[in-house]
């Protein structure tokens, strides 16, 4: 006789759908009370708020029904949706908030609920070798921070990055996922690309005083728009020449000429430490895989400074270094006394623990006010995180890229292309940060993260199956293999 009680898979769908059915009647009452504020805001926002709520509700059914399609979907248009995600922004300043906020909580959830349901991953060596210290030391920095709000948001964002690489972990599982992953992340290029090119010949984009049109995008700003493109032709070209991943000879035809054209919107950017970073690619990428692509690629490189744009982007850095006769600086040199000032203006007793989260922006006006007397940003991820963090927060940074480049360096034991590749886009992140906000930059750090995180776990796959599929005494005698160690701090 069969028990009249229903298996714990039917429990769990009934309370699911009704986490659904509450979830929309919360939906439906937020509604009703925004309809009767809509009246007073004007049409753009409207539309947006209209947009926002039936987009919550489907982001939510997917958070709950179906986790690995919403991350596909997030990987496949995150980088198109920063114009209508500004949009649904409610609030002002650092304290804003809209849907993209959403996004990133359920980042931040699909991870707990992976790891809570049905996934096992070294979450603790993974965490403690990359993102926990630095984390730690930012949460921690809320306590004396002068903007809490803006502090506790960015803070959220960091987790997500966290959140982000370790999703990676979670759903590659052999070479056919990852590379599914791979693919998806490339083909977030096409809506950047072809938005990118319809700027060019509208001439829309993102107005410099100094510099003039910039090309953004479907990014918030040039910058942004900048370093993705750099880590997307980095991936490209890989593929191409390196064979990252197995497509077509009619793809691999075309894959040079795909490159050509990010590279031109790299160009239109005028963003100078992306173009830097991209340079030090392909020259790292001639001298250590393949040489005889040396000549080829200094003749290109050559061949650019005859682009107007490029060649006075480039001499703008030979003028404007000293200020004097009420001489303009140009950007880097203002950057430079701009971080000279800040480190001027801390006092010992705040050099272990910093001023706070997010202190920067609120001190330099104090130390480097602008000509409207707001503060600028660091456009230094060091000097940031030592100003908001201290000696603490710069360790976890340094900690951060140190850990992370063990774990890429690492992949060369089981896949030498994708290895050079990772630890060259960990070295990219280090060197731009020198010069750049790059910790501010979401979207540009979510595809970043996951890239690394998708290939350090086939990695991590490939030594399990290895370790449980050891190789006879016999075949182990005929063709030798390296001893490999798990993922650790030491991969280990």
């Amino acid at each position: 006789m069969s028990l009249p009680i229903a298996p714990p898979s039917q429990h769990r769908q009934r309370a699911l759908i009704a986490l659904t059915v509450l979830g929309g009647v919360a939906l439906a009452l937020l509604a009703g009370v925004a309809a009767g504020k809509l009246a007073a805001l004007d049409d753009r926002t409207h539309f947006a708020l209209l947009v926002a709520l039936p987009a919550a509700f489907a982001l939510g059914l997917l958070f709950v029904y179906a986790r690995e399609t919403l991350l596909l979907l997030i990987i496949l248009f995150r980088a198109n949706l920063d114009p209508m995600l500004n949009m649904t922004k409610v609030g002002g300043g650092g304290a804003a908030i809209g849907l993209g906020g959403l996004l990133n909580a359920l980042i931040i959830g699909l991870i707990v609920m992976e790891l809570f349901n049905r996934r096992r991953i070294p979450v603790g060596r993974l965490m403690m070798q990359t993102w926990l210290p630095l984390l730690v030391v930012m949460v921690g920095t809320l306590v004396i921070t002068p903007r809490l709000v803006p502090g506790i948001k960015n803070d959220l964002a960091l987790l997500s990055n966290a959140a982000i690489f370790l999703l990676a972990f979670v759903y590659v599982r052999d070479k056919v996922s990852h590379d599914a992953w791979m693919r998806a992340v490339l083909l977030s290029t096409i809506g950047p690309l072809l938005y990118g090119y319809y700027q060019i010949a509208t001439h829309q984009g993102f107005y410099d005083a100094q510099v003039g049109m910039r090309i953004d995008s479907t990014f918030s700003h040039p910058n942004i728009f900048a370093f993705y493109l750099v880590l997307m032709v980095s991936l490209l070209f890989v593929v191409w020449r390196g064979g990252l991943l197995p497509v077509s000879t009619r793809v691999r035809q075309l894959l040079p000429l795909y490159i050509l054209l990010l590279l031109f919107l790299l160009m239109a950017t005028k963003t100078r430490s992306a173009w830097g970073a991209m340079a030090f690619f392909f020259l790292a990428y001639s001298l250590v895989m393949e040489r005889k692509l040396l000549p080829l690629l200094i003749l290109v490189g050559l061949a650019s400074l005859l682009l107007p744009d490029v060649r006075e982007r480039i001499t703008e850095l030979t003028t404007g270094n000293s200020g004097m006769y009420y001489q303009q600086l140009n950007s880097f040199a203002w950057r430079k006394e701009m971080w000279i000032a800040a480190l001027h203006f801390m006092t010992p007793s705040h050099y272990l623990f910093g001023y706070g989260k997010e202190s920067y922006a609120f001190y330099s006006q104090m130390f480097y006010p602008l000509g409207n007397g707001e503060g600028p940003p660091a456009h230094n991820v060091y000097v940031q995180v030592f100003f908001d963090g201290g000696v603490l927060g710069l360790a976890g940074f340094v900690w951060l890229l140190m850990g992370t480049g063990v774990l890429a360096a690492a992949v060369r034991k089981t896949d030498r292309v994708e290895g050079f590749l990772l630890v060259m886009l960990v070295l990219e992140f280090a060197l731009v940060s020198v010069s750049d906000n790059m910790l501010d930059y979401l979207v540009y750090n979510w595809y970043l993260w996951f890239v690394l995180g998708v290939g350090i776990s086939l990695h991590a796959a490939r030594l399990t199956q290895r370790a449980e599929n050891p190789v006879p005494s016999s075949a182990a005698a005929a063709h030798p293999r390296p001893v490999q160690r798990h993922i650790s701090g030491r991969m280990s």
